[in-house]
């Protein structure tokens, strides 16, 4: 058996996710092999944030790593993103001009 310090036995990581607002969070933890791509649909119906725009277009959302100040990667996950336990990441639509 080989030990990973304070990782052994972990499936993943928690964190917070949160609106651009602050004012809708959601605790979760995110496993280890899943990207930001597969994380986003969950969360985006786990906060009932809407999913087409004003415009009638679907809409985007990005998230931001609140603690180390950058955006993730749809293709990343949270460890490759450096997010750690307990971390905030925060939802942001995506704002594509017409």
């Amino acid at each position: 058996m080989v030990g990973h310090g304070s990782n052994e036995g972990r499936k993943g990581t928690r964190v917070t996710f949160l609106d651009q607002t602050g004012a809708k969070s959601v605790d979760a933890v995110i496993a280890d092999t899943v990207t930001v791509r597969r994380i986003l649909p969950n969360i985006i119906t786990k906060m009932n944030l809407p999913v087409m725009g004003p415009d009638g277009q679907p809409m985007s959302y990005s998230l931001d790593h609140k603690e180390g100040g950058r955006r993730l990667r749809d293709d990343q996950t949270l460890p490759e993103a450096r997010v750690g336990e307990g971390d905030h990441l925060i939802i942001y639509p995506e704002i594509v001009a017409g």
